[in-house]
């Protein structure tokens, strides 16, 4: 069946007769759909030139990095398991399953965060459509969970946010 392109391999043993991208999701337990992908489909950014799925289990159900299919390039990349919220799930009619993606507030963290490349042609348009308030709420979550580099992510947002001194987040 694979061989006749009746189904996809996902991960090494998991297999699919949808042939989409973001069906990784399924076979990669807690996992979203993130960064320019999840821009892409809050319609934060025009183009998208690979499907960027994160999670905490990465290296152990699949391996990390550049991989294929159905034709469309798909990049895993390992995120720590306290950085694992802020998605939510989206209808994809296209192959009518619901999928994880972040919200576009953990879309703006994330690509803080873990310094996408892309992250300047894509802030101004998630600027856009954010709750500012939300997005100071995952700003607590990752100082209460310590997690390294929550300052440089909040230091960042206030720059873009224009955020002044009367907002504090209990720092």
């Amino acid at each position: 069946m694979r061989k006749r392109g009746e189904i996809v391999e996902l991960i090494k043993g998991i297999y699919t007769f949808k042939k989409s991208p973001y069906m990784i999701t399924k076979a990669i337990p807690r996992s979203y759909i993130g960064l320019g992908s999840a821009a892409f489909l809050h319609g934060a950014w025009e183009q998208v030139p690979r499907v960027i799925v994160l999670s905490p289990y990465a290296s152990l159900k699949a391996r990390l990095g550049e991989r294929e299919i159905s034709g469309f390039k798909i990049v895993l990349r390992r995120i720590s398991e306290k950085m694992f919220f802020g998605y939510e799930l989206k209808y994809m009619e296209e192959i009518d399953e619901w999928i994880r993606i972040s919200d576009p507030e953990k879309t703006l963290i994330d690509t803080i965060y873990l310094n996408y490349p892309l992250k300047e042609d894509m802030v101004p348009k998630l600027l856009e459509i954010v709750d500012k308030q939300k997005i100071m709420d995952y700003v607590r979550i990752m100082k209460t969970r310590k997690i390294k580099g929550w300052k440089r992510v909040l230091k960042e947002l206030q720059c873009y946010l224009e955020i002044r001194n009367n907002t504090t987040i209990g720092t």
